[in-house]
């Protein structure tokens, strides 16, 4: 009777395996899942433009005349207050000759004037000499004083001619245009006031002095990038010629919008210490902004079309759609705008183009979510 028990007993659980194997779907469909992740994305904002020199000046004579020497060529490297080009300047030389002896002139008027007043006044005190006679005294020291003033800017003036006739650089740089040569006549770039006066010859400029141990990659970025990039935005800049990338900021944000490109000025400072960077070089700058938390799914879980998003859950053992609102972060994962929460699972693998609503679905695996999201730009 025990063995007869066993028996009824193995066939009854025999029985019961063949009736759960029949309860399982046969066309179950094997896909896995990908979990909607809570990251912290940062989105680079690139901007393209042109290296500039941090200043640039155009040099041309502050004294009227012929220029005799030139002491630079383009490439010099230049010192503040280095010399760079001088104008002839014989007959300044023999101006402020001319002028200091007017002065010691005028200075000797004034000590016979002041000598002359001072008889004057004390013969007025005692009677001898009107009060006309010591107001013409006073009138002709005065006279003399003036004179002696006049004189003496004159020959000021003049010094300082003499001085600017040597154009000295304003600050550290490079030459990088030499418009003449020696021989020109030339005017000063404010129309011919340095004294000198003649025809000829205009304004212009003699060299082009830069600034460019800083300069400055003036890009642009577009408009609807302009809430990501604030001042202080840390930044890299990669320069077309030199095959170097510079960290940097956004130093400088334009105000004005471009109203044809749609873009927005942004200038970011480089340390150039040893010139490599020329000013004119192609420049890329991408931008970091701060980090934001969003809800990044492999790209793979999503369906549909451009106006109709949509990804597939498991519930209960079975395809449920779901509409999403996606956004492109790189080329294997959307940012979930709305339709998934955080933690949930979508339906993903080489069989999804074959799952449609209601369909059974055989789960063989959860796929594994990184803690970065591939591709995102975080900064290095």
């Amino acid at each position: 009777m025990l063995f007869i028990g066993m028996a009824f007993g193995a066939l009854g659980a025999c029985g019961d395996g063949k009736k759960a194997e029949a309860e399982k779907p046969a066309n179950a469909i094997a896909v896995f899942e990908a979990t909607a992740t809570r990251k912290s994305l940062v989105e680079p904002v690139t901007g393209t433009g042109t290296i500039a020199a941090a200043k640039t000046t155009e040099l041309g004579p502050r004294v009227t005349g012929i220029i005799d020497k030139i002491y630079v060529y383009v490439g010099a490297r230049v010192k503040e207050g280095d010399p760079l080009f001088h104008t002839r300047d014989v007959e300044l030389k023999l101006k402020v000759t001319e002028l200091e002896n007017q002065v010691k002139l005028a200075q000797a008027e004034v000590r016979n004037m002041s000598r002359a007043f001072d008889r004057s006044n004390e013969l007025h005190a005692n009677g001898y000499v009107s009060n006309g006679g010591l107001d013409n005294a006073r009138a002709a020291k005065d006279t003399a004083s003036a004179r002696l003033g006049i004189a003496t800017a004159q020959l000021a003036a003049a010094r300082q001619q003499l001085e600017d006739c040597t154009v000295k650089a304003p600050f550290d740089g490079v030459i990088t245009r030499r418009d003449i040569d020696e021989g020109k006549y030339m005017m000063t770039m404010g129309g011919g006031m340095g004294g000198m006066g003649g025809g000829g010859g205009g304004g212009g400029s003699v060299l082009q002095i830069m600034k460019i141990d800083i300069v400055a990659a003036i890009v642009q970025i577009p408009e609807v990038d302009l809430t990501k990039v604030h001042l202080n935005t840390k930044a890299k800049v990669t320069v077309d010629g030199v095959g170097q990338s510079y960290d940097s900021y956004a130093l400088i944000i334009n105000d004005a919008i471009d109203t044809t490109t749609r873009s927005v000025e942004v200038r970011l400072p480089i340390l150039n210490k040893d010139y490599a960077v020329k000013p004119g070089l192609f420049a890329r700058a991408e931008f970091y902004p701060d980090p934001r938390n969003v809800i990044s799914l492999d790209r793979t879980a999503v369906q549909g079309t451009e106006d109709q998003r949509y990804v597939f859950v498991a519930e209960n053992g079975l395809a449920k759609r779901v509409p999403v609102t996606v956004r492109q972060i790189d080329a294997g994962t959307v940012e979930v705008l709305s339709g998934l929460s955080a933690g949930q699972r979508a339906l993903v693998g080489p069989n999804l183009p074959l799952v449609s609503e209601g369909m059974p679905v055989k789960i063989e695996a959860v796929a594994a979510s990184g803690e970065v999201i591939p591709g995102s730009g975080q900064t290095p």
